[in-house]
């Protein structure tokens, strides 16, 4: 036995602990408190790894010794940032809980949403008329997700800047990693937060003031306002449901058990991969990830009837419409393919082969050479022989050019009015700090883009609404408590690639521009003057 696992050995052995009962409520409260944001409230993983009996593949040795001292280059925190928040009987009962305890069966129902509610301004009317801090178009808003180094607490919340003169005009506190943003396409005051343990934010722009939350779900990232600004969906994780909420009172009107038949005949439970909101009609289409299905919501229909696409792929995540809303491409990381949806006759066009785990982020549509063209990005995997962008024609949605890059790509950034396609390398490797530019002409990689100073991720690429900067979100593991540098937001000039400004964030995620309520797709953004 080695000396850590002897020591973790008579920690256990050593602490005087209560009944097993008190125990086993101890350490799922504490569980709660610091782990499920991250690994999901019922252990079955989330953004992090699943973490009980039957998935965790590591002994109580290094289960401490992750606990303790993080997990680099991941997000996971070292023991010391957490103060004195856990102490090592408080560490012993995690190590037990983990190695001991299946994964939990949770729910979380419509009446659990309701109860959920929290109304934090009474009476909205009395909020300021317009922005209380100095901004020429609140379309020049950009939002940046801070994590905080837990995933909870202060540092959780949303930035927010000028994107015409890179200023800092407000912030809004989340209490847990905020990691998605939607705006409201008619009444440009209204914002929605998505936060890693369930919660929907309802924003007030003006005064940068949350005004009400509820609980969607405990554990889910997907987030969607409908075109006449009547609903918000939220789709969760855990448990596999997707709430429909009036936008004005966040009140729950439906909830969608998300389960299906998948393409290999089983029926399966499915986490929410995306959701969309048409800009032709009243309707969210939902992306059933284990399921392989895609879901269209009619929200014009009392009963909010469903119209369920099958056989869609294995393993789907995120998509985007083409720019009429009339398609929908959807990344299938198993199957290697982007498939394309007809919304209008709710059919299966075409699925076009992409690169090792396509992965489509917000997505991207650019115009080159009068051609309409969409872009795919590939995440990756263990064993891709090489990585590309996946270039294809919109229209015919077939494979115009698959371009090399250096790594696996997550999120695609481009703008009517900048040169270039901007692509973020993820993974670990030593590219990760590294962001690639493809020209919208030649279809080639132009340039090669190290953010300086960062140790770790430089992801989530995004131009502001004028097409003139971009934002990148760098950080290094977002840990301060062993002297490295904390993350920070980067602001580039969109031609010459120069650093123009740079921002201390703690964990910087997803950046979100303000003009996306006017968009369809990313790439053709109406442009501000």
């Amino acid at each position: 036995m080695t000396k850590s696992a002897l020591a973790v050995t008579l920690l256990l052995a050593a602490v005087s602990l209560p009944a097993p009962a008190q125990d086993l409520a101890r350490a799922e409260q504490l569980f709660e408190r610091h782990c499920a944001v991250c690994h999901g409230a019922d252990r079955g993983g989330y953004i992090g790894p699943a973490l009980n009996r039957d998935e965790t593949r590591i002994g109580r040795a290094e289960i401490d010794g992750k606990i303790l001292s993080g997990a680099p280059p991941t997000l996971m925190p070292q023991h010391p940032s957490w103060r004195s928040d856990l102490s090592a009987r408080d560490r012993a009962l995690l190590v037990e809980l983990v190695a001991t305890q299946p994964r939990r069966t949770v729910a979380w129902g419509l009446e659990d949403v309701r109860r959920s509610l929290q109304v934090l301004v009474a009476d909205e009317s009395r909020l300021p008329a317009g922005p209380r801090y100095r901004i020429d178009n609140v379309d020049d808003l950009m939002a940046v997700m801070s994590r905080g180094w837990q995933a909870a607490g202060k540092e959780a919340k949303v930035l927010f800047f000028d994107g015409r003169t890179h200023r800092k005009v407000g912030e809004v506190p989340t209490g847990y990693a905020p990691h998605l943003m939607d705006f409201h396409p008619t009444e440009p005051r209204w914002a929605y937060v998505r936060d890693d343990a369930g919660w929907v934010h309802k924003v007030d722009l003006y005064s940068m003031r949350t005004t009400r939350k509820v609980r969607a779900g405990l554990n889910g990232t997907s987030l969607a306002v409908s075109r006449d600004g009547r609903y918000v969906a939220a789709g969760s994780y855990v448990p596999h449901t997707m709430v429909i909420l009036d936008a004005v009172t966040l009140e729950p009107r439906r909830l969608l058990d998300l389960a299906g038949v998948d393409p290999d005949g089983r029926m399966v439970e499915a986490d929410a991969g995306m959701i969309l909101a048409l800009p032709t009609a009243n309707r969210f289409v939902v992306a059933l990830e284990q399921a392989g299905q895609v879901w269209i919501v009619d929200l014009d229909r009392p009963d909010l009837p469903v119209t369920r696409i099958t056989g869609v792929g294995r393993h789907l995540h995120d998509g985007f419409l083409s720019p009429d809303g009339r398609h929908l491409v959807v990344a299938s990381y198993d199957d290697r393919v982007n498939t394309v949806i007809d919304l209008d006759e709710a059919r299966i066009v075409r699925k076009i082969p992409a690169g090792c785990k396509p992965h489509l982020g917000s997505g991207a549509v650019i115009r080159s050479n009068g051609r309409l063209l969409g872009i795919g990005t590939n995440i990756g995997e263990a064993d891709c022989p090489s990585f590309e962008v996946t270039v294809f024609d919109m229209e015919r949605f077939e494979v115009v050019k698959r371009i090399a890059v250096i790594g696996p790509t997550e999120s695609p950034a481009a703008h009517p009015d900048a040169p270039y396609v901007v692509v973020d390398i993820v993974g670990s490797g030593p590219n990760a700090s590294k962001i690639q530019f493809i020209d919208k002409n030649t279809l080639e990689v132009a340039h090669t883009l190290e953010v300086a100073g960062t140790l770790g991720h430089s992801h989530f690429p995004e131009y502001t609404a004028r097409g003139d900067a971009f934002y990148v979100s760098s950080r290094y593991r977002g840990d301060r408590s062993m002297g490295a540098r904390g993350g920070r937001l980067v602001v580039f000039d969109a031609r010459t690639l120069r650093e123009l400004k740079s921002f201390a964030v703690d964990v910087p995620a997803g950046v979100f521009s303000r003009v996306r309520a006017r968009t369809v797709v990313v790439g053709m953004q109406p442009s501000l003057r």
